[in-house]
């Protein structure tokens, strides 16, 4: 589908802000465990701080930027995230790296809900699928590549890399985004708002009101299993004894495949509004995701995360074009969405850790967070029930 002028300049900082966001949470939680030795549970109660901080903080975005105006939201949240890598940066210990972390995970809450109201803003409802389509394969694919080479910057241009180059993309980003808002505001007022336009009855088992809320409720599962996968790649590749360079390759699997999966979930749409293949991929996420974590081998470890990222690729597709679809007030549904996103990135990492801290067993995340997933998928099929009958009375 053809990206119209007005939005071209949203996907490349969508691009922009994507590929320094992968680069620098990856990684960092890399420097934590390998140059400051922090010991496992502590990298995983660091990423339970992030994702604490990303439910409040994104719904919250979204009201403020939906009232505020989302130019004023994205410009505030880009400046806290390049001031929040800048206080890492200044301060070698522990405490700064995390200090840094905090501020950078508050200010990104402001930038994303914006990126998704921008891209879906007056969009009539047969172009909204198409519009959610590319942004999905800009961030999905420029976060595997910041996962993918990041291993290779890393390693070749030092750590340090890890601050200046995502200050420096946030500096690009507000010269752009100073060059945009003029251009939106005159786009603005000369298009009209849509009225919103839902398909007929919302109250069916086949209905957005029922797909919304199976939406709300897979994709914190989705991303409780990714987190936590994310909070335990440091132990895992010391564990293989890659070097973090390897890490970044075989760790860049699922996100390739996410990439991929939106790809082909953008350009088909069979798979809109069919509980089948929502359900499929919320089981298909529950096996990548015990595969991962206890893989024992190479070969294991990436077939694994093929599963992983076309489940993971599904889910969020879904609640992001369910949140989206027949609505205008695109900046508090993205930052209802965010919010949601925000459970699972810190549900995974405090199951983890619970589970870590009371058995000492390392691969305890696999079966803690696995038995959440699988409650997941219950209480799929428990809301798909219930939407039956009610239908049927």
């Amino acid at each position: 589908m053809n990206v119209t002028p007005r939005k071209t300049g949203y996907y490349v900082l969508e691009g922009l802000n994507s590929f320094a966001t992968s680069y620098f949470f990856n990684y960092l939680l890399q420097r934590m465990k390998r140059d400051l030795g922090m010991e496992d549970l502590s990298v995983l109660l660091v990423c339970v701080v992030h994702g604490f901080l990303y439910i409040p903080c994104s719904y919250y975005g979204g009201v403020f930027g939906q009232r505020a105006g989302y130019f004023t939201c994205l410009g505030l949240g880009i400046l806290g995230q390049g001031i929040g890598v800048g206080l890492a940066w200044m301060a070698p210990a522990a405490w700064a790296q995390v200090a840094g972390l905090a501020v950078w995970t508050a200010s990104m809450c402001l930038v994303w809900p914006m990126l998704e109201a921008l891209v879906s803003e007056r969009e009539p409802r047969d172009r909204l699928p198409g519009k959610v389509g590319l942004y999905n394969v800009v961030w999905a694919s420029t976060a595997a590549a910041g996962v993918f080479l990041g291993g290779s910057i890393y390693q070749r241009l030092g750590a340090a890399s890890l601050y200046w180059l995502p200050v420096g993309i946030h500096v690009a980003q507000l010269g752009l985004l100073a060059w945009l808002k003029p251009r939106h505001d005159a786009w603005a007022a000369a298009t009209p708002t849509l009225a919103p336009v839902r398909p007929a009855d919302a109250s069916t088992p086949h209905g957005p009101a029922f797909f919304m809320r199976l939406a709300w409720l897979g994709n914190p599962f989705n991303y409780m299993a990714i987190n936590t996968v994310l909070a335990i790649v440091p132990a895992l590749s010391m564990r293989m004894g890659l070097d973090i360079q390897t890490v970044g390759w075989l760790m860049s699997t699922w996100f390739i495949v996410r990439a991929l999966g939106f790809v082909v979930l953008w350009h088909w749409q069979g798979w809109h509004y069919h509980f089948g293949w929502y359900v499929a991929s919320f089981v298909l996420l529950l096996a990548g995701f015990v595969g991962v974590v206890l893989a024992p081998h190479v070969a294991v470890l990436v077939l694994a995360q093929v599963a992983l990222g076309w489940a993971s690729a599904l889910l969020y597709y879904s609640s992001l074009f369910y949140a989206m679809d027949g609505t205008e007030e695109h900046g508090a549904h993205g930052g209802i969405h965010e919010a949601f996103i925000g459970c699972g990135i810190f549900g995974g990492p405090a199951v983890s850790t619970v589970a870590v801290w009371s058995t000492g067993n390392p691969t305890s995340p696999a079966w803690a967070v696995g038995l959440f997933l699988a409650a997941g998928v219950a209480a799929a099929w428990a809301i798909r029930s219930r939407a039956r009958r009610a239908s049927a009375a």
